[in-house]
């Protein structure tokens, strides 16, 4: 799979040709060729070669949410940066990470984690919510409304103050999370949203164009979707939260889109549908990246250097 049929209309960042290059060198076969715990054990091994690591000076700490729909809890990793202490009240950012509902795990942001916590500052939550095929939909949902509402009640254990402001984020299916979390529950302050997949029908163009670009292609999302959720649950609200029919109580958003990706065309939609809400809203597009970039700064430098930046500044201008 190469970048030839594409780059007549784009220009692909070296970043990117070169991540991939050498993901083949590395003899790495996308996710629909494999069991899902082999997917699972290639996502941890490509984050821990390509997320780098980051200077962080602070507090590390595990935590257990309780839950009803499950005896042992949801794990959390909090962060907390000592820039904290500059602030009055340090915000606290939950953080959904990405893997099609069926692949990822808190190890694979823990860097980027790290990143948001110093440079904002701010306290992060990293989730480890429950992943299909053993807990298929809604169950990462029950897990994300759970934890945030947890965090609501519990912002100074975690080190920051009742004054707090809380907000939410993701990437990709960690993205739809957050968005789900929005919908369900009142007065959450800010939202960040990296290339989010918030209509999984996936009626757009990008979807069509990008169908076989490498990242993310038809047959891993196909893949990802038939271990997660039956289809005819697509078009639920709770699934699907581009489809909600009510956008103007939302917190304000910022929409991280690669320019490369299928799910391009459904970030910018749900960008749309909350300006038209009167929501303030922000979309950023990073040329030349495919889907799955965000998390791994040890490789794309560049990139993911001028996404981290729009996404501490906006929580700091939320905090």
């Amino acid at each position: 799979m190469s970048f030839d049929k594409f780059k007549p209309k784009y220009k692909i960042h070296e970043e990117t040709e070169n991540y991939f290059k050498l993901r083949a060198e590395a003899g790495a076969k996308p996710y629909d060729q494999l069991t899902v715990e082999e997917a699972r054990e290639g996502n941890v091994a490509n984050a821990k070669r390509f997320a780098g690591t980051t200077e962080f000076e602070g507090t590390v700490k595990e935590f257990t949410v309780p839950t009803k729909h499950c005896s042992d809890g949801i794990p959390i990793t909090v962060y907390r940066s000592k820039h904290c202490d500059l602030c009055v009240a340090p915000s606290v950012f939950v953080y959904f990470h990405g893997g099609g509902n069926v692949v990822g795990c808190r190890q694979t942001v823990d860097t980027i984690c790290r990143i948001f916590s110093r440079d904002a500052p701010c306290v992060v939550v990293n989730v480890e919510y429950r992943l299909a095929p053993e807990h298929r939909w809604p169950a990462n949902h029950e897990d994300a409304t759970c934890v945030v509402r947890w965090v609501k009640m519990n912002k100074s254990l975690l080190g920051a103050t009742n004054e707090s402001t809380v907000g939410v984020g993701g990437d990709s299916a960690g993205a739809r999370l957050a968005a789900t979390v929005c919908h369900d529950l009142p007065e959450i302050d800010y939202q960040v949203l990296v290339y989010p997949s918030v209509d999984l029908r996936r009626n757009y163009k990008s979807a069509e164009e990008f169908a076989e670009m490498p990242g993310l292609t038809k047959k891993m999302v196909d893949w990802f979707m038939d271990h997660y959720i039956d289809r005819s649950d697509l078009d639920n609200a709770r699934a699907s939260p581009l489809l909600h029919t009510n956008f103007n109580t939302l917190p304000p958003a910022l929409i991280i889109i690669a320019e490369l990706d299928a799910l391009r065309d459904e970030g910018i939609a749900y960008h749309e549908k909350l300006k038209e809400a009167g929501v303030k809203s922000q979309i950023f597009t990073v040329k030349g990246v495919t889907h799955g970039f965000f998390h791994l700064p040890g490789h794309f430098k560049e990139c993911c250097l001028r996404a981290h930046e729009k996404v501490s500044k906006f929580i700091k201008v939320h905090s």
